[in-house]
């Protein structure tokens, strides 16, 4: 498990013009294994590292709180919603607020917004937008009730 921290402090005082290009080890976004070139790890940058840190951030495994090598900031709170009995209604807009959270701690993701829910069955899946300081990209998680 890698360390998860962005090199600068947390601040909404920063500029967009001082934040570094941010990279990330490239990983297959479905199964966030680490990807290799010629045997080689590699690195991507920009909004293709921003996706790879969303779906770590956002894993239901990122527990925040629960590993003493991430930031207090790192991660998500997403599994307390499972093994409650929620609304429909309020699950999704309890899903919405700690996707936020979760994401809007990164000095690089700007707005998160746009969201789409579906539920189906024990599987709950939330689709949204998140501009970055490199652009907007369309993200789609799904969580199954365990």
């Amino acid at each position: 498990m890698s360390f998860n921290f962005i090199p600068i402090t947390l601040d909404e005082n920063i500029k967009e013009e001082n934040l570094p290009i941010i990279y990330e080890p490239a990983r297959n976004l479905e199964t966030l294994e680490l990807l290799t070139k010629n045997g080689n790890f590699y690195l991507v940058s920009k909004n293709d590292a921003i996706k790879i840190w969303v779906l770590k951030a956002l894993n239901k495994q990122t527990s925040r709180y629960s590993y003493r090598g991430y930031s207090k900031n790192y991660g998500n709170e997403i599994a307390k919603l499972f093994g409650r009995h929620l609304k429909d209604s309020l699950l999704k807009s309890e899903l919405k607020r700690y996707i936020e959270e979760a994401l809007l701690v990164n000095p690089y993701i700007k707005e998160v917004n746009n969201f789409t829910f579906e539920k189906e069955g024990s599987k709950v899946g939330a689709t949204f937008t998140i501009s970055t300081i490199y652009g907007s990209f369309k993200q789609n998680i799904d969580y199954i009730k365990e």
